[in-house]
């Protein structure tokens, strides 16, 4: 309980005090108009102003999928340690990846993944992480579907029925509502969905705390006398790095809420919100991710046999019931889990129409062109969530989403890093976690493959202490990069040739050179006879 409670405390200080200090370090405008507050053209532009309160509830039912609850659940085999590394990783890492890459992203237009990783990595850069976020969207959506359709259907009330035909149906239903909320402007459907979803999230997480009460005696603490124990506890015997920071992206830090803050930064009307939207939300993730966190350090210390599975939706549903006695709170519990799974999905294949729109130069402009657009879209992640339920498709989404979700991160981060040294601004905050982020990413592709741990994606299979020094050498290129990058930047914006706060790049061709000097007397009879 007490680990457990320090760990809130954290994340509660941590927002009030570093939260401040990082919105100091940035220096928001509230007189610049953000894009919710400029005149848009068409009916079916994204960019409209909502209030403030809306805004960060959109938000955070859009980066709080199921990443903080099965993730999270996955993630507490590695005991209470949790309790202590998800609210520093969320303050130090998440919340300052959220904050700087949606406000970089208001002040330029709330601008997509692509447009503002093109501005500020570079054309190659940019084109190869947009391929790698739209992999990590489609399989996002896929999986999280997978994972919504999949807790409806075994609920009691339909054990009496064909399991395939309640999948289906369900299927159906959940892509029924990712097309509303995808082919019409946020404020004209998901604004209105979201305050019931909302109260459902709110009201399920109360009724969760209440139940945990009654186990809270029961749960495991940070053992401060072995210190060392405290990072061994897994049953598998798996690392912690970089087992921990893959399995519990969601919480502390996640690639995917970079590529959605566009979206947010689109709807909000003043720049000093951004502290409280960005950076506070992800605080509430956080703390959304304790709670979870203790229903698995729980329900592994009552059911040890589920540490051994690999199925984290199965987990979730045995720890629900056996916490939560009462059957429909149990059930409302995993419903609010499946509107956490939904409205990030709707989020992830919103951000993918406007990739593919940003990428090709696609109109939206017009009914017609947003249906003609949301059709192979949602074409080809059906497709991907029904392969996932007939193969053992599920688990490789979900592994090779979390590689491409930290990936993200990484690439959000260099981002940072290259807009604070373009300013001349202190980027210290940023590329701290940029490099251990780095470090996590490159780790886990050089070390991960089947022989090392079971039902893992391939990786290059690397021994662990070589995979280490690799990682290591390679992180520190990325930050160097970054700084070079990042001042190359800084002297095309002294130059009047950059813009890192809004506007596109000024081509202007060199100056023409200087004149030669005037030849002296002397000179010019010289030449002449020498001629």
């Amino acid at each position: 309980m007490f680990t457990f409670l320090i760990g809130l405390l954290i994340l509660i200080v941590g927002y009030f005090f570093y939260g401040r200090f990082i919105e100091r370090q940035f220096v928001p405008e509230p007189e610049r108009k953000t894009p919710a507050m400029q005149k848009s053209a068409s009916a079916y532009d994204d960019k409209q102003a909502l209030p403030h309160w809306k805004c960060m509830l959109l938000h955070l039912l859009h980066i709080a999928g199921v990443g903080p609850v099965i993730g999270v659940v996955l993630g507490a085999k590695f005991g209470p340690v949790v309790f202590l590394i998800i609210p520093i990783a969320n303050i130090f890492g998440g919340a300052v990846h959220d904050y700087l890459s949606g406000m970089i992203s208001m002040r330029n237009g709330a601008g997509s993944f692509l447009s503002i990783s093109n501005k500020f990595l570079g054309n190659s850069l940019a084109f190869l992480s947009t391929m790698l976020l739209l992999v990590a969207l489609f399989s996002l959506a896929a999986s999280f579907t997978n994972v919504s359709s999949s807790i409806l259907t075994a609920n009691p009330i339909f054990e009496n029925q064909n399991r395939n035909t309640v999948y289906v149906f369900w299927i159906v239903a959940i892509f029924f509502y990712y097309g509303l909320s995808t082919f019409f402007p946020i404020a004209q459907v998901v604004s209105k969905i979201a305050n019931v979803f909302g109260f459902l999230l709110i009201f399920s997480t109360l009724m969760l705390l209440v139940f945990l009460s009654g186990h809270i005696t029961t749960m495991p603490e940070f053992d401060v006398g072995n210190f060392a124990a405290n990072f061994t506890q897994h049953p598998l015997g798996y690392p912690i790095l970089p087992m921990l920071f893959v399995t519990i992206a969601c919480g502390m830090i996640s690639g995917f809420h970079g590529s959605q803050n566009s979206i947010t930064a689109g709807i909000e009307t003043n720049e000093r919100n951004g502290r409280q939207t960005f950076f506070g939300m992800m605080v509430a993730e956080g703390v959304l991710a304790m709670i979870w966190a203790a229903v698995g350090v729980i329900g592994y210390a009552a059911i040890p046999a589920d540490s051994l599975k690999f199925n984290g939706a199965g987990i979730l549903s045995d720890f629900i019931r056996h916490i939560v006695s009462l059957q429909i709170g149990a059930e409302l519990v995993l419903l609010s889990v499946v509107v956490l799974a939904v409205t990030t999905a709707d989020a992830a294949l919103r951000i993918v129409r406007a990739l593919v729109v940003d990428a090709f130069k696609f109109s939206q402009k017009s009914a017609e062109d947003r249906f003609l657009l949301c059709l192979p879209i949602f074409g080809f992640c059906v497709l991907v969530v029904f392969w996932s339920n007939i193969t053992d498709g599920f688990g490789i989404l979900w592994n090779y989403f979390s590689l491409f979700n930290q990936s993200m991160a990484v690439v959000c981060l260099a981002i940072s890093v290259c807009y604070l040294r373009s300013k001349g601004k202190n980027y210290i905050y940023a590329i701290i976690p940029l490099a251990f982020l780095s470090f996590i990413v490159f780790l886990y592709l050089l070390w991960i493959s089947p022989t090392h741990i079971a039902h893992a994606p391939y990786g290059f299979g690397m021994s662990y202490r070589v995979a280490c020094v690799i990682a290591f050498l390679a992180s520190a290129g990325v930050c160097f990069y970054c700084l070079q990058h990042g001042k190359f930047l800084s002297e095309k914006r002294k130059e009047g040739r950059f813009n890192p706060d809004g506007g596109k790049i000024v081509t202007t061709p060199p100056p023409p050179p200087p004149p030669p000097p005037p030849r002296t007397f002397a000179i010019h009879i010289w030449r002449h006879f020498h001629d």
